[in-house]
This record gives structure tokens, sequence and C-alpha cells, in this order.
């Protein structure tokens, strides 16, 4: 049961990984113009949520708060 265990939550580790890195990668090149694409916002907030439900730390939730404030453009 360890080993099925640390698998687990090495999974769960990458996953979040993952996510925050997507998360980070849209702030970055969205950042300096302070603009984002519909679609780049949904990917933030999609990711977001399910980066939150896998216990994500606060470190996401400041730029989400950033990116939320960005001008929205098509």
């Amino acid at each position: 049961i360890g080993v099925v265990w640390a698998f687990i939550h090495s999974i769960r580790e990458g996953i979040k990984c993952s996510l925050r890195n997507d998360i980070l990668d849209i702030y970055d090149r969205c950042k300096d113009k302070q603009e984002i694409t519909h679609y780049q916002l949904q990917s933030i907030k999609y990711s977001y949520a399910i980066y939150k439900k896998l216990g994500g730390n606060s470190f996401v939730d400041e730029i989400v708060r950033k990116v939320d404030k960005f001008k929205l453009i098509d």
C-alpha cells in the first residue's frame, strides 16, 4: 500500500506542477501588455480550478488575481 500511495502522491504533485507551469506560461506572455484573450483566460481558470482541488498553494492565487485585472482582448 505504501508504494501505491507514493506513486499516487508523485502523480498528483506532477499534475500540480504542470498546471502551475501552464498558468505561469500564460501569465508571462500576457503580463507586459496586461492583456489576455478569452481562450487564455479560460485556460487559466480551468487549470486553476483543478490546481486548487489538488491542494495547490497560494502562490498561484496571486497570479490569478493579477490576471483577473488584465484587459480582455479578442
